[in-house]
């Protein structure tokens, strides 16, 4: 009778939780699929990151027949890589949250974007657990540095978009998906490769000097926007390009210098320095277009047909 007692409290299993039968490395690419996610972070039960599963190095190993009948423990371990934040920054711009999988393929929950970067560097455990002091002041200070700059560049109130040396996209926030839905209502996703042609394309970059505090700005005649560009410098070298956007500004604000840069010709030199001393004429007759016309010594019909030619506003400035 007790024997039967104790028999029904007893709780077994028909399989192992923890058994690599359960899950097969096709499952790994599924997961990839259903979530639209380029990379998965591998961790173990504490949360540690163990590795990065890229899909295409999956799917590349999946292609080998033979090899796809692999336990799927020793296949991820195989496969899930180290990663450094620079070379996640690249893949990750547009993904904010990630799914985690333990050795055994199982969905363990949730990371950011941000807790992956800092697991990626070693920064990164469980949240309930707390790293020592000794293991605080053993972080590189560089290290906290980055993760701590992207942390604010997420949420300062401007539009701002990253590119490296060569160009390419590291990073864009939320204010920029918003700037770039204005500009391409058609677009789902910020489309990287148009982003980056239109932004290093000096064609459809117009620019400016500020009237008032003399900074530069460029106009992208695509996104309809100003930005100011800053250099990304690391060791006195330019690493890269920081676009900041502006809201609140117009034509009228701004001058154009006369900027030469290696890639600009003859012809376009010469409109940048018509077109700036047609804005300096205006600005300088208080947006007087007969009063412009005398100072450049044309007729106020020629002045107009140049100020249309470079899209120059003619609006009176109140005050």
């Amino acid at each position: 009778m007790a024997h039967d007692e104790a028999k029904k409290d007893t709780v077994s299993f028909e399989e192992n939780p923890y058994s690599p039968e359960i899950k097969k490395p096709e499952d790994i690419v599924r997961l990839f699929y259903i979530h639209n996610v380029p990379i998965l972070p591998v961790i173990s039960k504490r949360g540690i990151l163990l590795g990065i599963l890229k899909k295409e190095d999956v799917i590349a190993e999946l292609s080998d027949i033979a090899r796809s009948a692999i336990k799927i423990d020793e296949f991820i371990q195989k496969l899930a890589k180290k990663m450094t934040m620079d070379q996640l920054l690249p893949l990750l711009t547009n993904v904010k949250e990630l799914i985690a999988i333990d050795l055994f393929g199982e969905v363990q929950g949730r990371m950011s974007r941000l807790d992956l970067f800092m697991a990626a560097e070693g920064h990164y455990e469980k949240k309930e657990k707390e790293k020592s002091n000794q293991e605080k002041d053993a972080q590189p200070k560089d290290t906290v540095i980055e993760w701590l700059i992207y942390m604010v560049l997420e949420h300062i109130p401007r539009a701002l978009y990253a590119v490296n040396s060569n160009g390419k996209t590291i990073f864009f926030n939320g204010h920029f998906e918003e700037l770039y839905h204005n500009a391409f209502t058609e677009s789902d996703d910020v489309d990287i490769a148009i982003t980056e042609k239109i932004l290093m394309d000096s064609t459809i970059n117009d620019i400016y000097t500020s009237y008032g505090s003399k900074r530069q700005f460029f106009y992208n005649k695509e996104l309809k926007a100003y930005y100011e560009r800053v250099p990304l410098k690391s060791q006195n070298k330019t690493v890269g390009y920081l676009f900041m956007f502006e809201r609140d500004i117009t034509k009228q604000d701004l001058l154009v210098p006369d900027i030469i840069s290696d890639t600009d010709s003859i012809d376009e030199l010469l409109s940048r320095a018509e077109r700036s001393i047609l804005v300096q004429a205006l600005t300088q007759s208080g947006y007087d277009v007969a009063q412009a016309a005398k100072m450049l010594h044309v007729t106020v019909a020629d002045l107009k047909k140049r100020f249309n030619k470079y899209d120059i506003t003619v609006t009176k400035k109140e005050g």
